[in-house]
């Protein structure tokens, strides 16, 4: 299993007229679990928490570091959802791959639901 990931974000994170969208996260530790139970809004609030987790295991992002909650809040919401499903993939959770039948050939093919917004960039004006 890998400790670590190397992303792309497909739209980035923008300010100062600069787009940052290449990153590593790691795998996450108990530690940062537990770092992120006593925040008032975790319990009630699963977005969140996740804002917080990705925070955690988040190392950098084009240099920046740490990763804030300020940064994760500014995403575009693609890219927050990309970083949440690459999270669950590296960190082993059922749902981050589903298996799809091509409808041409028949064949089975799994596909890790993260890769599904890689190319998305070509979307933004």
């Amino acid at each position: 299993m890998e400790d670590s990931i190397e992303f792309v974000l497909p739209f980035g994170y923008e300010v100062d007229d600069k787009t940052y969208r290449k990153g590593r996260m790691h795998l996450a530790t108990t530690g940062d679990e537990l770092a992120i139970q006593d925040a008032d809004d975790v319990s009630m609030n699963t977005r969140y928490r996740d804002m917080l987790l990705l925070t955690r295991v988040i190392d950098e992002l084009d240099g920046i570091q740490p990763v804030t909650l300020e940064i994760i809040k500014e995403l575009y919401e693609p890219d927050f959802i990309y970083l949440q499903l690459l999270y669950r993939q590296l960190n082993g959770e059922r749902g981050s791959s589903l298996t799809t039948r091509c409808p041409s050939c028949g064949a089975m093919t799994e596909v890790k639901l993260a890769d599904i917004y890689k190319d998305m960039s070509i979307y933004k004006k």
